[in-house]
């Protein structure tokens, strides 16, 4: 049986499917994302700044950019002004990667099946 993580946010949805979620933000009014390693948020206008847990460093997105989120603790996201983002489901696996990079190049990769 496969367990799904629950993605936790305090605002609300725009647009979501199976794929992404679309949220608007505002300045002071931070979206909390609980339990999403590996998910990448995707600012598709204005600018974000986001926090995550266990990183020095804060990380501000504006439209186009992108961002992976590192590890399961809290990451909070806000906008300076206002702006909009899209949350993408998880990044590619690691085992798909693996198998596309190769059948595209076999003669530079030497991994097991992992």
């Amino acid at each position: 049986m496969v367990r799904r993580k629950r993605l936790s946010c305090s605002c609300q949805h725009n647009r979501s499917d199976a794929m992404h979620t679309d949220h608007e933000l505002r300045s002071e009014r931070p979206l909390r994302l609980e339990k999403a390693h590996a998910r990448v948020i995707e600012c598709l206008s204005g600018t974000a700044w986001i926090t995550a847990y266990a990183q020095f460093d804060d990380c501000v997105l504006r439209s186009g950019e992108r961002y992976t989120i590192p590890n399961d603790g809290l990451v909070l996201v806000e906008a300076v002004g206002s702006g909009r983002i899209r949350v993408h489901g998880t990044a590619a696996p690691r085992r798909a990667l693996l198998r596309w990079l190769n059948l595209a190049l076999p003669h530079t990769l030497n991994t097991r099946n992992t």
